[in-house]
């Protein structure tokens, strides 16, 4: 009986601290800001591919930012995404950067997935959005625009130049 006493009473010091300290005028925690990017790793195309899915969460703020989470956002209900056993990151440096890895189970469905994070003193940020599957034709398609739009500059400024 005298554990729980204590128990309660160091718990309701506690909250009591928590209150009354941000009333009496401590300083609040300075806002920083994240910088959130996302990549993939393996082959992710078919369903029931399993690939690995990193995130890495900068600060490019000027102080410290705590208790950062980060989580995958636009996951089909036929994935099956695997966190990291401990998916925060307690403090982040101003600019420190570090990762955090899901692993990811594809499903029948295609999606376009990307991560959110937040951290106590920083608002929301999201990352970049990852198409799943990426299909072949369109990355060559892209190429090849791009090499007729360089040959067409070159030729172009040689014109110029003349």
């Amino acid at each position: 009986m005298k554990r729980t006493k204590k128990g309660g009473l160091l718990l309701s010091m506690l909250l009591i601290f928590g209150i009354v300290v941000p009333l009496v005028g401590a300083d609040p925690i300075p806002q920083t800001h994240l910088f959130l990017s996302l990549d993939t790793k393996w082959e992710h195309a078919n369903p029931g591919d399993v690939f690995a899915v990193r995130t890495d969460v900068k600060n490019i703020g000027d102080t410290p930012a705590f208790l950062i989470q980060a989580q995958l956002q636009n996951i089909p209900d036929d994935w099956v995404v695997q966190q990291s056993s401990f998916p925060w990151i307690l403090v982040l440096e101003p600019g420190q950067t570090k990762p955090l890895f899901f692993i990811v189970e594809r499903g029948q469905t295609d999606a376009t997935i990307y991560a959110e994070a937040q951290a106590y003193n920083a608002p929301l940020v999201i990352s970049n959005r990852i198409p799943i599957p990426v299909d072949i034709a369109v990355v060559v398609a892209l190429c090849l625009i791009g090499s007729v739009l360089f040959y067409h500059e070159a030729t172009i400024r040689k014109k110029q130049l003349r």
